[in-house]
């Protein structure tokens, strides 16, 4: 048979809701239109004369069904010329968007959508006459009445769904039962003031359990499986459920009917729901006040929960606690433990990572705090004691001569005027080239503005940002360089304050982040145990040098600084200073 020959179909039919597939235009109603529709016009249903069926919400392009379809399709080539169903708002309630990609798909396969309303028209070559085709020139004469409808479909959903779930929002927040009940509950429809609204009541069957469950545990005597065994001997089954077909048209088993674990109760335990406290998604996780009676009390309810889930009665209202135990006394544990103020300044001389605290206890029950390491190799400890002693004898040890720091600001500041005019042309010529980014960067956004071509404008925004990381990385360049006079005296000024006050913030400071910072300024890496008990641990040159008897002539000479050295240097000091300043 040839392709032009070639009339087979698909019928698919689809509701929203199991509900609406046995009521209004259900499945069946559809499925016996698509028939008559396909045999008035001899068109072969396949395959073997199935119409797919689906209960599925057309706002989705994947569907379980429709996924089934397009797998058929594809696994028989050329076999099926058109896809048939009833009405584009009953296919899809995507909007224009979701209908156009769905067609384009069964247009890849060379399958035509037709509806039952006649709305969708077969597409037409506009280039017919001229005898050449593209696919720019193969367009369908229906196209914008499909997209109307497809777009008003849309919209028909949201403000149904918009009046729908907003009145339920409302009514769950003033208390009242939306969706089904709560296992233990039955809805029950009431009137208040002339409106139909739902309450829930007690099951006379399955509310004995969860009274049980309840009173079992606020009582403290018995423990969760003694419970469970209870309730189960009571004969609690959870609740059975139906399973339904892929249409939602027959019932093809149940779920459900097994006995009480002890992970379930302790899931149910904590549902407010049972002392009548609404509190979920719709009322922003907030407790509110049920418009009907729980099926044990407030009191009950937090006694069983023992802190888990604990319910306040505020005047203002209702509060909800999540593991409220006032009682009890939390260890926090932290990584700056008092006891060991020094475990993170010193390194393990095996494997360079800083020490360990812990308090090991011996055979006579005492503890025996100890730093330690032990990171894949034999274990290497000191006790407290003598770890703190040596520690802190090498800081007072220390012997910085003020002096050399007065001859050590002489030379940073001869440095500085060495190459200062090396140090202001190169500032300005860095600005110069940002200002010359700018105006680059301010035509291409005025030319972004213009332009209304996407592959202009797409590279005009890659030119942009790239002159963006240009300004960037030049200001950061201008940054590094530009260091005066005043930085260096600003230096001088905290190096000063710093030796004044150099053993409070060492030893047993209160901000041991305040300790790692002005460590690292004293020495060039941090020491190892050996390196401080021998006291040759490696120090900052600039510590270096004033701990040794150097004539004022040799400093420059020993210190070896280079101007990036000075730079880097003085960047770190103002850095720590700015972050951290004394008080």
């Amino acid at each position: 048979m040839s392709n032009n020959e070639n009339k087979n179909c698909i019928l698919y039919c689809r509701v929203s809701t199991g509900k609406s597939a046995q009521q209004g235009e259900s499945l069946d109603t559809q499925s016996s239109c698509l028939r008559k529709f396909a045999t008035d016009r001899e068109y072969p249903i396949l395959p073997d004369g199935k119409v797919f069926r689906e209960t599925y919400s057309g706002r989705k392009d994947i569907r379980p069904v429709l996924e089934e379809i397009f797998e058929y399709i594809e696994n028989n080539p050329g076999k099926v010329r058109y896809f048939i169903f009833r009405v584009i708002d009953r296919f899809t309630r995507g909007g224009s968007y979701s209908y156009e990609n769905i067609k384009k798909r069964f247009a890849a396969h060379g399958v035509e959508m037709i509806d039952t309303y006649g709305v969708i028209q077969p597409t037409q070559n506009t280039l017919q006459s001229h005898g050449f085709e593209y696919e720019w020139s193969r367009v369908s004469p229906s196209e914008i009445a499909e997209t109307v409808i497809a777009n008003t479909a849309k919209a028909e959903v949201t403000n149904i769904l918009t009046r729908t779930i907003g009145r339920e929002i409302e009514l769950t927040n003033q208390g009242f039962k939306v969706r089904h009940s709560a296992d233990g509950y039955l809805n029950k429809r009431v009137y208040i003031d002339g409106k139909k609204k739902v309450i829930q009541v007690p099951d006379p069957e399955r509310a004995k359990y969860f009274i049980e469950m309840f009173n079992l545990r606020a009582a403290g005597t018995h423990t969760d499986k003694e419970i469970v065994e209870r309730v189960n001997a009571m004969g609690y089954r959870s609740r059975t459920q139906c399973r339904w077909d892929r249409s939602h048209e027959k019932v093809i088993g149940s779920r459900g009917g097994i006995p009480l674990t002890v992970k379930h109760l302790q899931e149910i335990i904590t549902r407010p729901i049972y002392c009548g406290v609404v509190c979920e998604k719709w009322t922003h996780h907030k407790p509110i006040k049920a418009q009907y009676d729980g099926l044990v009390s407030i009191d009950v309810f937090n006694r069983a929960n023992r802190g888990k889930v604990l319910i306040k009665e505020n005047p203002e209202g209702l509060e909800i606690l999540y593991d409220y135990y006032p009682e009890k006394i939390k260890n926090i544990k932290t990584r700056n433990n008092p006891l060991f103020p020094y475990k993170n300044l010193v390194r393990c001389h095996q494997c360079y990572k800083p020490f360990s605290g812990s308090c090991p206890r011996g055979k006579s029950g005492r503890v025996f705090p100890t730093y330690h390491c032990s990171r894949k190799h034999k274990y290497f400890g000191v006790p407290k004691q003598e770890f703190d002693s040596t520690f802190e004898n090498y800081i007072r040890m220390l012997n910085f001569k003020p002096e050399a720091f007065d001859s050590l600001e002489a030379m940073f500041l001869q440095k500085y005027h060495e190459r200062e005019q090396e140090i202001v042309e190169s500032s300005i010529s860095i600005k110069n080239t940002v200002a010359e980014l700018k105006i680059q960067q301010k035509a291409k956004l005025e030319a972004f503005v213009a332009t209304n071509s996407q592959l202009i404008r797409s590279q005009l925004e890659t030119e942009i940002e790239g002159l963006e990381a240009k300004i960037k990385a030049a200001g950061t360049e201008n940054g590094k360089i530009e260091i005066d006079e005043t930085d260096i005296i600003a230096f001088r000024k905290s190096l000063k304050y710093f030796l004044e006050h150099y053993q409070k913030v060492l030893l047993k400071p209160d901000n041991p982040t305040q300790q790692a910072d002005f460590f690292s300024l004293i020495f060039e890496e941090l020491p190892t145990y050996p390196e401080l008990a021998n006291g040759t641990p490696k120090m900052a040159r600039i510590f270096d040098i004033s701990t040794k008897d150097l004539e004022n002539d040799d400093l420059g000479c020993s210190l070896g600084f280079s101007w990036n050295t000075i730079v880097e240097t003085i960047r770190q000091w103002s850095d720590v200073f700015r972050s951290i300043p004394f008080k």
